[in-house]
C-alpha cells in the first residue's frame, strides 16, 4: 500500500531553468554555470521540503532550444555539463521550455496535483532572429494549464528593457558585476526562490511564487502585459 493516498500527496512544484548558452557565455561565465549546477542540486537535496515537491528541468538555448534535463526529482538527476554554441534566439528557448513543461508535467502521472510552473530565464545577450513575443505569450498563458510564471535575469550585454519584457512578475539585472560572478549570484537567487516558494507551498501558503531580494541584482519594472 502506498504511504499516501493520491489526495494526500503534496502538489508538485514544476520549475524550468532556461539558460542562454550562446557564444558570449564562453569562458568564465560557462565555467561558473557548470560549477554552480551540481551545488544547486545538492542544496535542493539537503532541504527535505524542497526535495519533496520541487521537480526541475533545464532547457538551453542559442540558435536552437534543447531540453538537457527533463523535469525530474533532483535525487535522480545528473546535472548536465553545458557548452557555448551559436547565437541568441529567445523564441527557440521559449518553445523548448514549454515543451519540457508539457512533457514533464504530463509524465507526473494521472491525477497528480501541481502548482503553476515557474521558468527562470537567464541571458547575457540580445535576441537575434524573428520575433519572440508569440512564443513567450504561449509559455506564460494563464488560459493554458501548463502556463508558467517567468522570472528573468539579465547580465553582460543583455538589454534591460527586453529582460523586463520577458517576465511575468519579477525581472532583474546584474549591475557592474563580472559575468562569472553574475552567474553565481543569479543561480543563488534562483535556488533561494525555489526553496522559499517550496516552503510556502508546504506550509499551505497561497501567495505562490516568492523571489527573495538580492543585494547584487537590481529589480526591473516588469513590462509584459
Amino acid at each position: 500500500m502506498p504511504a499516501f493516498a493520491e489526495s494526500e500527496r503534496p502538489a508538485i512544484f514544476p520549475v524550468c531553468l532556461l539558460v542562454d548558452v550562446s557564444g558570449s557565455m564562453s569562458g568564465r561565465p560557462m565555467a561558473a554555470m557548470n560549477q554552480a549546477l551540481p551545488a544547486m542540486r545538492q542544496a535542493v537535496l539537503d532541504d527535505p521540503t524542497t526535495g519533496e515537491i520541487a521537480r526541475i528541468a533545464m532547457v538551453t538555448f542559442s540558435d536552437t532550444g534543447s531540453c538537457v534535463l527533463p523535469l525530474c526529482d533532483m535525487a535522480h538527476a545528473e546535472m548536465p555539463t553545458l557548452s557555448p554554441q551559436g547565437g541568441t534566439n529567445f523564441a527557440e528557448g521559449f518553445r523548448a521550455a514549454r515543451a519540457a513543461l508539457v512533457d514533464g508535467i504530463s509524465g507526473l502521472g494521472r491525477g497528480t496535483r501541481y502548482h503553476r510552473p515557474v521558468v527562470f530565464f537567464l541571458s547575457d545577450g540580445q535576441h537575434n532572429g524573428p520575433g519572440w513575443q508569440a512564443d513567450f505569450d504561449r509559455l506564460r498563458s494563464r488560459e493554458d494549464k501548463f502556463g508558467a510564471e517567468v522570472v528573468s535575469f539579465g547580465f553582460g550585454q543583455a538589454n534591460r528593457e527586453v529582460i523586463a519584457q520577458v517576465s511575468t512578475a519579477h525581472a532583474f539585472y546584474a549591475d557592474d558585476m563580472e559575468p562569472a560572478v553574475a552567474v553565481k549570484e543569479i543561480l543563488h537567487t534562483v535556488l533561494m526562490s525555489i526553496k522559499t516558494t517550496s516552503g510556502s507551498f508546504q506550509a499551505g501558503g497561497a501567495a505562490g511564487l516568492s523571489v527573495p531580494a538580492s543585494t547584487g541584482l537590481t529589480p526591473l519594472p516588469v513590462l509584459s502585459a
